[in-house]
């Protein structure tokens, strides 16, 4: 399974522009909601929507592709970060320069507009709490791929197919 890196880059940057005004914004936030834009658009339409490989680590999921693709948006002057302080941490903030044209198709807006609706507001910390709970993560060892298909045994809570 290749990265789709355009689209996401589109998805990242989508993020951004949409929850700019938000002070938690940083990495974690970004790769956490990446997470269940990926793992949510699959337990719907059967397919992820960026490709990325996430790996279960003592903190949370990790996505295999995001420092390289956010360096990659840095060095293309299409971000730029900041560290910040956020409550009691420091955290890289991001900001873009310029809103591209988003492209994407009804079902991926409805996904992606829907995970940063319900969860953008959530700290870090909260989010990866929260995500602990979600079936792909749980279903596998520490440093594991996690399984896409590991979407269609998630609890109530974390579904999204009753929407």
């Amino acid at each position: 399974m290749d990265l789709k890196k355009e689209k996401y880059i589109k998805v990242i940057l989508y993020i951004i522009s949409r929850c700019t005004h938000k002070e938690n914004l940083g990495k974690t936030v970004i790769s956490v909601l990446l997470y269940f834009i990926d793992f949510n658009y699959y337990e719907l339409y059967g397919q992820s929507l960026t490709n990325e490989i996430y790996s279960k680590s003592r903190i949370g999921i990790v996505p295999k592709h995001f420092n390289e693709v956010m360096n990659h948006l840095i060095r293309s002057h299409n971000l730029y970060y900041r560290q910040e302080v956020y409550y009691y941490y420091l955290i890289k903030r991001y900001y873009i320069r310029q809103i591209p044209l988003f492209n994407f198709t009804h079902e991926e807006l409805e996904i992606i507009d829907h995970v940063i609706y319900e969860l953008s507001d959530f700290s870090a910390t909260e989010l990866l709490i929260y995500q602990r709970g979600d079936m792909p993560y749980k279903l596998v060892n520490l440093d594991d791929e996690l399984d896409y298909n590991h979407v269609f045994y998630r609890d109530e809570i974390y579904s999204v197919r009753k929407y």
